[in-house]
């Protein structure tokens, strides 16, 4: 959701982008606009003003006395606006190669001969239109002085001004002939002394109009020719097709933009249409995350959280407590698929047969599997509420069911505490250990003489007497010697832990191991244990046997520090037993099965203890590949007159001999149980009888 979050304002972005540059390109393009449009004004402007120009050199041609400043008033008006257009097409943008810099340079090239050649016609303009001028003003001046002048003097006189007249007006070199004839017979008249002058005046004066008529004629034709006017036609196409290309450019680049627009827009839409799928998506996902982390997988039950959750709503919270018996048993005989049968199906049935009422939350009873093989019925108390009746009821429930997983029965029966204190788990959980401690109780309601504060407390104690003694090196091993039944000497010592308290008393391992077990301080005392016991069977040549749970087996930590001390210590390592719980994780065999490989490459042995205090699984012993096996308390404590304990035990050691496992009789506390023991020839025993646990071992066994 995060990256389609993030996808999502990159689009806006871009988006945002797209519409600050097409912004930005109207203000540029509202800009070119303006100055290609006055460009365009100004080049009409130049060739406005090139007209002029040229009109006034027309002017200047047929008028005798015309105002000379125009000429050079449309000559700095090109100028201007010639300079206007270079800034103009600099500011559009143009180059230096385009066409209309080339038809501007040449234009302004043409503008230059222009200025020269209008200096050089006002030149021969003045030459000209002065001879025109004084030539009748003289030939009148000699006309008047008529008893000095004859008819014929003044025929040419008239002829002259005549032909001057007709070329001044016309402008048409091709007349100049008849002009010069009437100079050349005027030239050739000898006039009175008194108009000599005069005369001589007047011939000059023709001789410079008949000089200056061609060549104001040229200049004149020069300063109309359209040579200039092609030029600024030349520039007016030529900004034509630059506007044309660059419009072009400009409907090419509304179009990108506009695309641009549309595809942000589009990728928003189509954005938030995957965001909105997305979310539906994630809301789906949550709801069953939620009902994953408040539900059950295996039974669809409500889970510990949900009860958690559930019993801070309730003023007065009843708990029902339930746990199958020997839960862990099931498991190991007919495999973990049968255990989830067995949770289902006692999930189906307590589920069922709840009070019919609303869901726990709002005053009703709700049932949850709190973990492993434990389930709650969770109530509000009411004084109509009877608890121990319901628990009656659930137990007469699950009696009357029948639990075939594969054709094969199973038994299954569950146990009940009951608590309507705070905290419910704690105190419901202390019933139920008070049910396993007396098997004929099967539900029982937690009371105050159960002192749960007292036990919490110390609990506390004990591990703070724990960490005590892990501080002060207070961690002893006590030797308890295993006698060989066939001779009476001591074959080796059990290690067995005990605690120095702070006023030097000895603790037994009933006073605090239970607790320590469910501590972090466990691992550190286990290998105190295996350093201790390595030093004090340092200098004695008898085996020696350690306890190990399988949380220490699997604890990396604790095993790689005993295969450590096995590899420094090997000699030692060879009287080594290590004596494995046999009810205990064989849930775990692969992982037991590679540490009891190690060790006994490093010559130790393997023995299994406690065997036949439970569901005893023999498959177990063949793949444990054990070497030793100890028989539970609970078959020799009574065998001297108990029939059922002495065949189960006869039993047990015949198989035992057959594999070549060796066999060891524990809680061996009178001289009947020990007879009985070497009667059914049992290899060892080991008891209070024959020996109690001391600190130190002796150097040889005896």
């Amino acid at each position: 959701m995060g990256s389609m979050r993030g996808k999502i304002h990159l689009t806006i972005i871009f988006a945002f982008l797209v519409g600050v540059l097409f912004v930005y390109y109207l203000k540029e393009t509202k800009e070119q606009t303006t100055h290609r449009l006055t460009l365009l004004s100004e080049i009409t402007e130049l060739e406005r003003h090139q007209k002029t120009l040229q009109g006034e050199l027309l002017r200047s041609g047929f008028f005798l006395y015309h105002n000379y400043d125009r000429l050079h008033t449309a000559l700095g008006r090109l100028r201007t606006t010639l300079e206007n257009i270079d800034d103009l097409y600099n500011r559009v943008g143009g180059g230096n190669d385009t066409p209309l810099a080339t038809a501007r340079q040449r234009y302004r090239q043409q503008l230059a001969r222009q200025e020269r050649l209008v200096n050089r016609f006002l030149t021969a303009n003045s030459l000209l239109k002065n001879s025109a001028m004084y030539i009748p003003l003289l030939s009148r001046r000699l006309m008047l002085h008529e008893q000095e002048t004859t008819g014929t003097y003044h025929t040419l006189l008239a002829d002259l001004t005549s032909n001057l007249y007709l070329a001044r007006n016309s402008l048409d070199p091709d007349l100049l002939p008849a002009f010069h004839a009437s100079l050349a017979a005027l030239a050739e008249h000898q006039p009175p002394a008194a108009m000599a002058a005069l005369h001589q005046a007047l011939l000059a004066h023709g001789r410079v109009f008949s000089e200056t008529l061609p060549r104001y004629d040229r200049l004149l034709q020069a300063g109309l020719e359209p040579a200039a006017g092609r030029l600024i036609e030349n520039m007016m196409k030529a900004l034509e097709n630059e506007n044309r290309s660059w419009l072009g450019r400009l409907n090419l680049l509304t179009y990108l933009f506009f695309a641009a627009f549309l595809v942000s827009v589009a990728l928003i839409i189509v954005l938030l249409l995957r965001a909105e799928r997305e979310n539906k998506t994630l809301n789906r996902l949550s709801g069953d995350l939620k009902t994953a982390a408040t539900t059950d997988r295996l039974t669809g039950l409500a889970n510990r959280f949900s009860f958690d959750s559930d019993q801070e709503r309730l003023l007065s919270p009843l708990l029902l407590l339930c746990n199958i018996d020997d839960f862990r048993h099931i498991n190991d005989l007919y495999g973990t698929a049968a255990g989830d049968f067995v949770l289902q199906r006692i999930a189906e049935l307590l589920n069922n047969n709840l009070p019919p009422a609303a869901p726990a939350d709002s005053g009703g009873a709700q049932c949850y599997r709190l973990g492993g093989d434990d389930f709650g019925i969770l109530l509000e108390d009411s004084p109509e509420t009877d608890p121990e009746q319901l628990s009656r009821h659930l137990l007469q429930v699950l009696d009357e069911q029948d639990f075939v997983y594969h054709e094969q029965p199973l038994r299954v029966s569950i146990s009940i505490g009951i608590s309507r204190q705070r905290p419910l788990l704690e105190t419901a959980d202390l019933a139920l250990k008070e049910i396993k401690k007396h098997y004929r109780l099967r539900y029982l309601l937690y009371r105050d003489e159960l002192r749960l504060q007292e036990r919490i407390a110390a609990n506390l104690e004990t591990l703070q007497l724990m960490r005590r003694a892990l501080a002060n090196d207070d961690i002893l091993v006590y030797y308890q010697p295993i006698i060989d039944n066939r001779d009476g000497r001591i074959s080796k010592y059990e290690g067995l832990v005990r605690l120095r308290d702070e006023d030097g008393n000895i603790l037994s391992p009933g006073r605090f191991l239970e607790v320590v077990k469910e501590s972090a301080l466990y691992p550190e005392l286990t290998k105190r244990v295996v350093k201790r016991s390595f030093a004090d069977m340092a200098n004695c040549a008898c085996g020696f046997s350690l306890n190990l749970a399988v949380a220490d087996i699997l604890d990396t930590e604790v095993r790689d520090y005993i295969l450590q001390m096995l590899a420094t210590y090997p000699a030692t390592a060879r009287r080594l037993t290590f004596e494995i719980l046999e009810n205990e994780g064989m849930e775990n065999v692969e992982a037991v099965q590679a540490f009891i490989d190690e060790v006994k490459a490093a010559g130790c042995q393997i023995a299994v203890d406690d065997f036949g205090s439970g569901y005893s699984n023999f498959a177990h012993i063949l793949t444990l590949k054990v070497d030793i096996l100890k028989i539970d308390a609970t078959l020799i404590r009574n065998i001297d007159d108990d029939p059922q304990a002495r065949v189960l035990v006869h039993t047990i050691v015949d198989f035992c001999r057959k594999l070549g496992i060796k066999t060891v009789a524990e809680f061996v506390h009178s001289a009947p149980v020990y007879e009985t023991v070497k009667e059914l020839e049992i290899d060892y025993s080991q008891g209070f009888y024959l020996g109690k646990p001391h600190p130190n071992p002796l150097p040889d066994c005896q």
